[in-house]
């Protein structure tokens, strides 16, 4: 069994009930599908016996559209028991899972309620109900945290669906080192991904008339569960490799968030 110093992530779901720009894993482009629980037990039992992995996360899309969220909570729980468990979450179809916050607090997960926006109008409104329930599981228990993503989000690739574009900064190096998935492997098909970007670029590519720009990305070749532990090794303590190029690499290709700090008076609001 190997540690590793790195986050993997499990998308139980593609869709998406917001379409946030720039989404690292391509959720505001109308995908669509959703992991059984079947699926996903068979794709973690290919690496459960092989790497521990510092930090294990459920994630999406938004991962409350898939009706069986609260399962592979446990699922999770008993696949990677001694890993960090997270859920990543926008908050908004949690209410239709009344088992939940048993789960988390049964297997000590971490949920991240992702924050999208501080100072949309529309979005503080709708996002109250989330808040005010994120209020009540803490007191239940449940380890709640509020990510505000707005403050870190970037443009990891140009345009939108078939006019899709990579960077291509020339500088993969400096890619890798502004990535904000750097260590966020990704566990899909039963394969294991450097990043969200390479592991559903497939994905887009399938849906999208994609440019032949992305032809050498798509070529990329995800580590296999009967990999060598050689191989292994080597994957994990790989850094910045030719791919990283299809990321920006330069700073003032990175999006600044839109919104100010948010004020002590937001929460006020959402206290209402």
């Amino acid at each position: 069994m190997i540690r590793i110093p790195h986050e993997v992530q499990l998308h139980i779901t593609h869709s998406c009930n917001l379409t946030c720009e720039g989404c690292t894993h391509y959720s505001n482009h109308g995908h669509s599908g959703m992991l059984s629980l079947e699926e996903g037990s068979e794709w973690m039992d290919r690496w459960n016996k092989r790497i521990i992995p510092e930090r294990f996360t459920i994630l999406g899309g938004e991962p409350a559209l898939n009706k069986d969220l609260t399962k592979f909570i446990y699922l999770a729980k008993e696949k990677w028991p001694n890993s960090y468990l997270e859920l990543i979450s926008n908050g908004f179809h949690l209410h239709k899972h009344p088992d939940l916050p048993k789960a988390l607090i049964d297997t000590q997960t971490v949920i991240g309620i992702s924050v999208h926006s501080r100072e949309h109008p529309d979005y503080i409104e709708k996002f109250k109900p989330v808040y005010k329930l994120a209020k009540k599981w803490l007191l239940m228990g449940v380890k709640v945290e509020m990510r505000h993503s707005s403050l870190d989000w970037l443009r990891q690739y140009q345009g939108y669906g078939d006019n899709m574009l990579p960077y291509e900064d020339n500088n993969p190096e400096s890619s890798w080192k502004n990535c904000v998935s750097r260590m966020c492997i990704q566990l899909h098909e039963g394969k294991i991904w450097k990043c969200p970007g390479l592991a559903y670029l497939p994905m887009q590519a399938e849906k999208y008339n994609l440019s032949e720009k992305w032809d050498k990305y798509l070529k990329y070749e995800p580590l296999h569960h009967d990999c060598s532990d050689e191989e292994l090794v080597e994957f994990f303590n790989r850094k910045w490799e030719t791919y990283c190029d299809m990321c920006p690499a330069n700073k003032e290709h990175f999006k600044p968030s839109a919104d100010p700090l948010l004020p002590v008076s937001y929460w006020k609001k959402l206290n209402k």
